[in-house]
């Protein structure tokens, strides 16, 4: 039986508005795709699958059914407040994955949020020129082992599925947190904690650079622009704001 909160969060009214669809190419595109005079601040589409599910650096997120996949259309009142949408909203999912499935969820920089050193979610914060003043925020949980497919096993995972609820009721503290974060707004509390919650600080980690460079470094710290600081090996510290990082085991 879903839960009150659930059940409340699901219904029409209060902040959000939720779409609930069978299968979508991606959830993002999908509100990408509406007109202006029908977009909301609050609208959530939800899909039981996406055919072309999307993640950063244009790859492909692989969204078979079983898993939780939704976007949600925010109105930012700041460039500080879209700023911080990516790493806002991976406390949320971090924080409600902790909670309603008991695993010790972390957050790697800079948008996956993981089980050990498996990513079980990630995020993507889009714009759009069609939508001008509203930022998408897409995300997407993998619940349970059985839908990882055999190519994903040694780097993702999914949350622990506790019965046949756990979609919605992760559906629901993730949009909980994010109504709370996201109202109340504080830039500052947001970053700190980001930065409790990331298992990347501390880590020796390989560098992929968008210009193609790699190389090793020591991430230090998280900046108040959520910018990662990294140790090279020289000694010298850098900040990234682009590009991809690697946590190395050994």
């Amino acid at each position: 039986m879903i839960s009150p909160k659930t059940a409340k969060l699901l219904s029409v009214g209060g902040f959000f508005k939720v779409k609930l669809l069978k299968t979508v190419d991606s959830t993002n595109d999908f509100l990408k795709a509406l007109p202006q005079n029908e977009a909301r601040e609050g609208l959530v589409v939800v899909a039981d699958e996406q055919t072309r599910g999307k993640g950063r650096l244009s790859r492909k997120f692989y969204s078979p059914k079983g898993g939780l996949y939704f976007s949600v259309l925010l109105r930012p009142n700041s460039q500080e407040v879209l700023s911080k949408l990516t790493v806002l909203a991976g406390v949320c999912v971090c924080d409600a994955v902790r909670k309603v499935c008991g695993d010790d969820a972390s957050i790697k920089w800079v948008n996956d949020v993981l089980i050990g050193d498996k990513k079980c979610s990630g995020i993507l914060v889009e714009t759009t020129e069609n939508l001008k003043g509203f930022a998408i925020v897409g995300i997407g949980v993998n619940i349970g082992d059985d839908n990882i497919d055999d190519s994903l096993k040694d780097i993702a995972c999914g949350v622990t599925d506790r019965g046949k609820n756990t979609r919605f009721e992760l559906l629901a503290e993730i949009l909980e947190n994010l109504k709370a974060r996201y109202a109340d707004f504080n830039a500052t509390s947001v970053v700190e904690e980001y930065k409790s919650r990331c298992s990347t600080l501390g880590r020796r980690v390989k560098v992929l650079r968008n210009d193609g460079q790699e190389y090793f470094a020591i991430a230090k710290d998280v900046g108040a622009d959520c910018r990662l600081k990294i140790e090279k090996s020289d000694g010298s510290t850098e900040f990234l704001d682009s590009g991809e990082i690697k946590i190395l085991i050994s």
